[in-house]
Order: C-alpha cells, then structure tokens, then sequence
C-alpha cells in the first residue's frame, strides 16, 4: 500500500487533514504493546531464576543425603 492509501483510509478516523489521531493511536497502541511484552519478559524471567535456584537447593539436599548414606 502507498502513503496516500493509507492516508485516505486513515481519513474517516480523523477530522484533521492527514493522518494524526490514526498515528498517535498506532503509537499509543504499540507502546502498551512493548510496555505489556517487556512485563511478560521480566516475569517469565523472575519466574525462571526461582525455579533454577530451587532446583539447585533440591541438588544440594541430595548430595547432602547421598553423602550421608554412604
């Protein structure tokens, strides 16, 4: 699609010659988007550091009894 395209469909969203309210809704809308992935990111991030260090705790309980036994 060329710009005048999008600038005609963009038309009907804005009273405003040219595309300025339909921009600043992209914009708006794929900031949220990249604000809501960075979020998602962290916590999947979060989430997996206390998954290693529980698995490393549960390592070292069994060679704590592995040592014990033996």
């Amino acid at each position: 699609m060329s710009p005048a395209d999008l600038v005609q469909l963009a038309g009907p969203i804005s009273s405003e010659n040219g595309p300025g309210l339909f921009l600043r809704i992209i914009l708006i809308a794929s900031f949220v988007g990249v604000g809501l992935m960075v979020w998602a990111l962290a916590r999947a991030g979060r989430d997996g550091a206390k998954r290693d260090a529980q698995r490393e705790a549960e390592r070292e309980q069994a060679r704590v009894e592995a040592g014990d036994r033996g």
